[in-house]
């Protein structure tokens, strides 16, 4: 849409509206009052404050004449019908779609949409006319019922084959319902087997349990008879060692007495040759005293 505006605070000159431009309402209220009133002559700024009964119009510089012509229809004005009775009309703020399309269909806009939609009712019923027409003359002829028959063969058949479709299905159903509720008894034993497995496992672990309650019992056991051993062992080589000192001081005091006993025999058998000898020399001594 284009169109010639004269003092809009978002345009000067030539504005073009398109469905995805921004649109404040000001734009679109002064475009729609100079498409109403394009020729306005005679009507200066300060009739224009005193009579415009909204608040953010009067400060505002740029109000065409068209639109004081447009604010003295009261409630019949285009803006009453886009934003009902309001005091205030936020001229900046974006117009929706709503009432974009109220503001389009207002004015003489609305004489002109009226006008079509008669015309388009007239064609409408015009064209119901030569229908019904044309329908008699084929009910007349027979060829709708003869179409209707041959449809409602059609449809029956498509029913007949429909049915069938819908018995094999349902056998289908149940023959899957069936394997359904065998595969679930086969789960449900299954189960069953699972949660009888889980006990045993359960118990099994309790005596593994009480097995190494015992172990550990066992172990501490083994530790102190080992700890015992150990001790006793230490002992033992202590013994050992006491033994083998005590044997090697025997050792040394049976050489010592068997040095000892040759010293005695040696002095023995000296002394027994001296005995020897003198008693030698004694019997020589006598014989020659005799």
């Amino acid at each position: 849409l284009e169109t010639l505006t004269s003092g809009s605070p978002s345009c000067q000159g030539n504005c073009f509206f398109l469905p995805e431009s921004y649109i404040s309402r000001f734009d679109l209220i002064n475009w729609k009052v100079l498409l109403e009133h394009p020729r306005t002559f005679g009507i200066d700024q300060k009739m224009l404050s005193q009579n415009v009964r909204i608040l953010d119009l009067r400060a505002c510089p740029d109000v065409s004449p068209s639109m004081l012509v447009e604010l003295m229809a009261g409630e019949n004005s285009i803006i009453s019908r886009v934003f009902g009775n309001t005091r205030r009309l936020q001229p900046h703020k974006p117009v929706t779609k709503a009432q974009a399309a109220a503001a389009l269909t207002s004015g003489r806009m609305e004489e002109a949409i009226r006008d079509e939609l008669n015309r388009l009712e007239v064609e409408n019923q015009a064209q119901l006319s030569d229908i019904a027409e044309i329908m008699e003359e084929l009910i007349s002829r027979g060829d709708i019922q003869q179409q209707w028959g041959e449809k409602m063969k059609k449809e029956q058949q498509r029913a007949f084959e429909v049915d069938k479709d819908f018995q094999h299905v349902l056998h289908e159903l149940a023959k899957e319902r069936t394997d359904r509720e065998k595969e679930l008894e086969d789960l449900l034993k299954g189960k069953a087997a699972l949660e009888r497995q889980n006990q045993e496992l359960i118990n099994l672990r309790s005596e593994v349990d009480g097995m190494y309650d015992r172990l550990a019992t066992e172990n501490a056991e083994v530790m102190t008879d080992q700890q015992n051993l150990e001790n006793l062992s230490s002992d033992m080589t202590n013994k050992h060692q006491a033994i083998n000192e005590a044997k090697s001081y025997l050792e040394a005091e049976k050489e010592a007495l068997t040095m000892l006993r040759n010293w005695v025999e040696e002095e023995a058998a000296r002394v027994h040759e001296r005995a020897e000898t003198l008693k030698r020399a004694v019997r020589r001594w006598r014989v020659t005293v005799d």
